[in-house]
């Protein structure tokens, strides 16, 4: 699996621009920023200590700085291991199990189960939320796919 401090994340200018402005605004600090839906959607994955802080305290800035931007904001922290970012990443749809497995091609999928009634939720409306996951997942921690059943 890959180290989190060998990952090289390229950033376009639009979301180099709302890091800044989401690290002034809130004084967290953002380890990497993904744009999703269509241009509709801004994920920013944080330190697990800056998530805890902005996940208990700020909801009312993230609202704030989602009409200041004008898209949807959702924000995760990166933890050390892969069933922890998952089992976060997914709250509040409850986990029931994690199993990673190899893959023909040598690389590795996690299969996240949950509840039937949670799937959609899991996998975020157009998909959204589970493509966010996946891409953080491969830059992370070397997964080559996330699904969920």
């Amino acid at each position: 699996m890959s180290s989190k401090s060998d990952v090289k994340a390229s950033w376009s200018n639009q979301e180099l621009s709302y890091i800044g402005f989401f690290e002034s605004a809130t004084g967290a600090r953002v380890v990497d920023c993904l744009i999703t839906n269509n241009d509709k959607t801004v994920f920013f994955i944080l330190k697990p200590e800056d998530f805890e802080r902005i996940k208990q305290g700020c909801k009312i800035l993230l609202q704030h700085f989602s009409r200041k931007i004008g898209k949807e904001v959702h924000v995760m922290g990166l933890h050390d291991n892969i069933e922890t970012f998952l089992r976060q990443a997914l709250y509040p749809v409850k986990v029931l199990n994690i199993q990673v497995d190899n893959n023909a091609k040598g690389g590795k999928v996690v299969y996240v189960t949950v509840n039937d009634m949670d799937k959609g939720r899991a996998i975020g409306k157009n998909g959204f939320r589970i493509q966010v996951i996946r891409e953080i997942a491969r830059r992370y921690f070397g997964i080559s796919d996330v699904k969920i059943r």
